[in-house]
């Protein structure tokens, strides 16, 4: 929903990070088959990489859910973060809680500690928000550590736009926790628009033509709110419209991925 990029190094060293996010019902599944001769591990997922959805961390939650003996979510969110740091990914946290834990999550991330809290929402606020949002995948493969790196070069050389832009999406997340704590979806899809300005500040390839074009077809037919997920460039858009089925309907020749939040996280199941 918003914070995304502050959860990245060096932003949460100089400023302190801070995200607020949900774990969706769209699932990486793996399996681990050992016998005598071999060991083979296949994966299934029901939503494209490249979506902007945290799919890529998910699986390597999966796989360290599965080759390892972690049985701490905590655990296995930070090492796989390590691991993908040591790979050369340019990327934060919170796609690995988010696909370890689940549900609508607080993170904050002050330098290498992570703070999570998970947000209890009123049973009549939860239906309203999941009621009211749906995804857009655009269907460009977009490389989230690509401009994740050039937004960070930019924090590096010490850019105020930039930096200025940060510090606001970090608030941001701050003000749309509290608006869904205390039930204010008007407020919440007001700042998740402001998010989606502020990100574009970031840098020129967050957004383009084509994004311009879906989200402003969108809010011209009832959607009253989006943005881009994850880095932008591409990937998939979140809409907030409390006529679901109109919009949905203007943009039925792209590929419409509506969901449920979850709860549950990672699930890790032997059998015999």
């Amino acid at each position: 929903f918003a914070g995304g990029t502050t959860d990245i190094y060096p932003f949460t060293h100089r400023y302190g990070g801070c995200v607020l996010n949900a774990a969706i019902n769209r699932y990486v599944k793996g399996k681990l088959v050992s016998t005598v001769d071999n060991t083979k591990l296949s994966y299934d997922a029901d939503i494209p990489t490249g979506s902007g959805l945290g799919t890529s961390s998910a699986m390597n939650v999966v796989w360290l859910g599965l080759v390892s003996q972690i049985k701490d979510k905590k655990k296995i969110a930070d090492t796989v973060y390590r691991l993908e740091q040591d790979m050369g990914i340019v990327g934060g946290k919170q796609d690995q809680y988010a696909a370890a834990f689940g549900g609508i999550n607080f993170l904050r991330f002050e330098k290498d500690k992570v703070v999570r809290e998970q947000l209890n929402l009123d049973k009549k606020v939860l239906k309203n928000l999941q009621s009211s949002l749906f995804l857009l995948y655009v269907g460009k493969p977009r490389y989230s550590s690509r401009i994740n790196g050039l937004v960070i070069n930019n924090l590096k050389r010490g850019q105020k736009n930039t930096i200025d832009a940060l510090k606001n999406i970090k608030e941001i997340a701050f003000e749309m926790k509290e608006s869904l704590e205390m039930g204010n979806l008007k407020r919440f899809v007001r700042l998740m628009n402001e998010e989606w300005i502020n990100r574009k500040r970031l840098h020129p390839m967050v957004t383009n033509p084509r994004l311009d074009r879906l989200i402003r077809l969108g809010m011209e037919n009832g959607a009253s709110g989006a943005k881009v997920c994850g880095a932008a460039g591409g990937g998939s858009i979140l809409f907030y419209c409390e006529n679901k089925p109109k919009v949905i309907n203007k943009l039925r020749h792209e590929k419409i991925i509506d969901f449920k939040f979850d709860f549950n996280g990672l699930i890790i199941k032997e059998v015999g």
